[in-house]
């Protein structure tokens, strides 16, 4: 599972009470009771937030197989279900990228904390059919509202780098542990008591609102990195973004079926799910501290082909140590060089509105992956979802290479004054 990126842009914050609060946000006697970004308070809990938007996703693939063992679910029917709740992030994701700097930021998150504890108590109560998909996808909607905010509030902060760390460390942790652990919780509790758990989490963290501010005000300084490239270079490259998180979507969701479908037992699955998210934290902590040292180009490159390379090794019945460095491969270099992909996509517009259209590509990605992958199982194997997602992965280095190398011309032309 992969984190939000390091932001391609700097902006300086000053952050807002409620508008529809009290006298104006001018006033100085308003902007002393403001809330610190940049303060621990703030800080920490933008990265619970971020870990509780994000509960079910990292630990998807024990949950998918949670879904045959417990459900009875076919694994095309299992795989889909992950895809509604996703499909649900993803629709929240897109309406906070286009409306969400208009809201409250502090109602939003409430809104969505108390949306997805909800549909993970209604999952408890829920019938098998309809009805639980529904309380899956309303799940997913909070959960993608609370993903927005934290992304974008630990992206407002001065010491990004440092912030983003941060999340990693909490949010892989718990992935790690979680996928480790859940195949013995499902057998001692049910998923009852996985969605019980899940909900009661979320209203806890309900404690971390009173330091989400209301909203903000940002001056942009100037990307010394940006080159403008026509719009049609813009969405070749957020088709390329889109490519590369539908073969990560895919892959996600089927990676525990694919253990377990190879003859290896539930929990050496887990445990080599453990280990990927465990070294996954250096993938992701090595993009942190390399940005700015490395070529972003050559890393992108070498993350999306190598990312590849992984997946192909789990074609077929592989090992029980092929299937383990098939997995941390891959989520060690999802981790790695997705910060880079969207940051240099950011590059690729003057304007700074690239971030909000390559998050929603992600979460389209994301989202869009298990469903795809669902129609592709049909109890044969898991081949032709493994060749999708390599293609997918080819297929976003060629759309994103067109883009960079214009990118690049343009930046010969006007070198940076930095």
């Amino acid at each position: 599972m992969s984190a939000p990126a390091k932001p391609a842009r700097r902006q300086m914050v000053q952050l807002q009470g409620d508008p529809s609060e009290g006298p104006p946000m001018s006033d100085p006697e308003v902007l002393r009771h403001d809330i610190d970004v940049n303060g621990w308070p703030a800080v920490l809990s933008a990265v619970v937030l971020g870990t509780i938007g994000v509960l079910s996703f990292i630990i998807q693939p024990g949950i998918v197989q949670a879904y045959v063992t417990q459900l009875k679910l076919d694994e095309a029917g299992a795989v889909g279900l992950a895809g509604i709740e996703m499909l649900g992030v993803a629709l929240a994701t897109i309406f906070m990228a286009a409306w969400g700097n208009r809201l409250n930021w502090r109602h939003v998150v409430i809104g969505g904390l108390v949306i997805a504890a909800l549909g993970n108590f209604a999952s408890i109560v829920a019938p098998q059919g309809p009805a639980f998909e529904l309380a899956r996808f309303v799940t997913g909607l909070g959960e993608g509202t609370i993903t927005s905010i934290s992304f974008t509030f630990v992206g407002l902060t001065i010491k990004a780098e440092r912030n983003v760390a941060l999340y990693l460390t909490l949010l892989l942790t718990y992935g790690a542990f979680g996928l480790w652990y859940l195949p013995q919780f499902v057998a001692a509790f049910g998923l009852a008591g996985m969605f019980g758990a899940f909900g009661v989490l979320t209203l806890l963290a309900l404690a971390t609102a009173r330091f989400v501010p209301h909203g903000y005000d940002a001056e942009e300084m100037i990307n010394p990195e940006a080159r403008q490239l026509s719009r049609a270079l813009l969405l070749v490259a957020l088709a390329g973004v889109l490519s590369y998180n539908l073969a990560q979507g895919i892959a996600w969701a089927v990676l525990f079926l694919v253990g377990v479908g190879a003859g290896l037992g539930e929990q050496s699955v887990a445990d080599a799910l453990f280990l990927s998210q465990i070294l996954a934290v250096g993938g992701a902590l090595s993009s942190v501290f390399l940005a700015g040292h490395v070529s972003r180009n050559g890393a992108i490159a070498f993350g999306i082909l190598m990312g590849a390379a992984s997946i192909a090794l789990l074609v077929g019945r592989p090992s029980l140590p092929l299937f383990t460095a098939g997995v941390c491969g891959f989520n060690v270099l999802w981790n790695f060089v997705l910060p880079f992909i969207l940051g240099r996509v950011c590059d690729f517009d003057e304007s700074g509105r690239m971030m909000s259209f390559a998050i929603a590509m992600q979460m389209i990605g994301l989202g869009g992956g298990p469903i795809i992958a669902s129609h592709l199982l049909d109890g044969s194997g898991y081949r032709s979802a493994e060749l999708l997602c390599i293609a997918l992965f080819v297929a976003s280095f060629v759309l994103l290479l067109m883009p960079m190398r214009r990118h690049r011309a343009l930046s010969a032309l006007r070198p940076s004054t930095t």
